[in-house]
């Protein structure tokens, strides 16, 4: 059985159920006696509630952000609940060849991976390509050297207005004597 490390994280929470809200999708699952995760009845009454966006969800995956993210009920069950999770690992090469045979489940797991790993590579360069593009052609965003040099110009515009009033005050002094 893969993943059989969870059991001794989830054993203590046997039949407790952990609810799942990704926007208006909703997942229950329940900690069997071994310490498994299994589907739950959607019915049940939830131990633990996590809530987050699909924005939420792909922070989580991609950077590990844990920005946007509700729990509710049992804190501990949801944070061992979360630490299973982020641990999970999915041996599709091992499930795929019950059912389609080793040398076609190995196959198709490069391919996956090779297909995965060079989609995350074109998103990488789209967003890349579009970020320059935005900042060099359409100049909707600055670079941060523009920025810095705006800053740094607002700083001495600063004080050469304080040295101006610095001295107007003192030629209103002496002209009040």
């Amino acid at each position: 059985m893969q993943n059989d490390w969870m059991q001794t994280k989830l054993k203590p929470y046997s039949g407790k159920v952990i609810e799942l809200e990704i926007d208006a999708l909703i997942l229950k699952f329940v900690v069997d006696n071994k310490g498994q995760l299994n589907v739950g009845n959607p019915e049940a009454s939830a131990n633990a509630n996590i809530q987050m966006t699909i924005k939420s969800l792909i922070q989580l995956i991609t950077q590990k952000k844990k920005n946007g993210i509700t729990v509710r009920g049992n804190l501990d069950l949801a944070n061992d609940f979360s630490g299973v999770i982020e641990k999970l690992e999915w041996d599709m090469e091992d499930d795929l060849s019950y059912f389609i045979g080793d040398i076609p489940a190995m196959e198709i797991t490069k391919f996956s991976k090779t297909a995965l790993k060079n989609t995350k590579n074109n998103i990488r360069n789209l967003v890349e390509n579009f970020i320059e593009y935005w900042q060099e052609e359409n100049k909707i965003l600055s670079k941060n050297d523009d920025i810095n040099i705006f800053n740094e110009n607002i700083d001495r515009l600063v004080e050469d207005v304080d040295r101006v009033e610095a001295k107007i005050n003192h030629y209103i002094k002496e002209l009040s004597r």
